[in-house]
């Protein structure tokens, strides 16, 4: 009766494997009860081994049960090991300004175990191995998220030495899949309206202005310096100061009253922007010194 329980347990177990996602122990503990309600286990050395062949039915059907999740779990992990990684190789075209942060993108699908390297083009210099870099220059960094798929290379402060292509890499068995970045460094420039120099008679007022251009992100702050010294702020001696930022953003310095003490250069600048430079004369009295030549040439006559 003890063989014919444990056959039963047996045939109980697989009936309730097949019916549906019961957890293992709950099954087992279900195909006991109905074990036992077809033969109780009698006194002595019978319920002993009873008890013992239950045991082994109980350790054999939770192995049983639990077979086909680890399967399921094992063909699982073998399929992704065996998928291959594939990337987005378009090419990209990245524009910063002098001196911002630049983000190069490297999407990896299916990337498993392996890792992605950054490379630089132009001297094929190996600037980082997953999330492990190789280069001094602080600059640089490995940006990537758990369950990411990005593996984005990060460069602040741009200078512009770092124009260039970037290539990220990824090492498969059947060779090696790249992505290409195109970095961009723009770099504004400032010139002011007119000639090299500009001259105004003594008493007038200097009117300047400057124009910065090429620069996607308009500058918060256009500094005017004379000689080498920032008159920005120079409102009590009759320094005005007027910018409009913008695609092109216009800086208009005037300067009232001018007179000889106002000579000299002249300089339009802004953060991480090319300066312009211009020249001011500054001549006093030259009305009267016009005058003086007409009444000069008519004694002559």
């Amino acid at each position: 009766m003890a063989r014919a329980a444990r056959a039963l347990s047996v045939l109980l177990a697989a009936l309730a494997a097949a019916a549906g996602p019961e957890p293992a122990t709950q099954r087992v503990r279900r195909v006991h009860r109905d074990a036992a309600s077809v033969e109780a286990p009698s006194a002595g050395g019978e319920g002993a081994g009873a008890d013992a062949a239950l045991d082994a039915a109980e350790l054999e059907m939770a192995e049983v049960a639990e077979v086909p999740a680890w399967r399921e779990l094992w063909y699982g992990s073998l399929e992704a090991l065996h998928r291959e990684p594939s990337i987005n190789n378009t090419q990209e075209d990245v524009l910063v300004q002098l001196g911002a942060v630049a983000f190069l993108h490297c999407p990896v699908r299916n990337l498993g175990e392996r890792g992605v390297s950054w490379v630089r083009r132009r001297d094929w210099h190996i600037i980082s191995s997953g999330m492990l870099m190789y280069t001094n220059d602080e600059r640089f960094q490995v940006l990537h998220s758990e369950g990411s798929d990005d593996w984005i290379l990060q460069i602040k402060y741009v200078q512009k030495r770092d124009n260039g292509t970037y290539e990220c890499q990824v090492s498969t068995g059947g060779g090696t899949l790249s992505r290409l970045v195109h970095l961009h460094i723009a770099v504004p420039e400032a010139f002011i309206l007119g000639a090299d120099e500009h001259h105004v008679d003594a008493g007038s007022t200097i009117n300047l202005v400057c124009i910065i251009e090429k620069s996607p992100v308009p500058p918060q702050y256009v500094f005017w310096y004379h000689n080498a010294r920032m008159i920005n702020y120079d409102a009590a001696r009759g320094v005005t100061v007027l910018t409009e930022p913008g695609p092109k953003t216009q800086s208009a310095l005037a300067i009232r009253a001018a007179g000889p003490q106002h000579s000299g250069n002249y300089t339009c600048a802004a953060a991480n922007t090319e300066p312009a430079h211009i020249y001011v004369y500054v001549s006093e009295g030259s009305q009267y010194s016009f005058v003086l030549l007409i009444l000069l040439l008519r004694g002559l006559e």
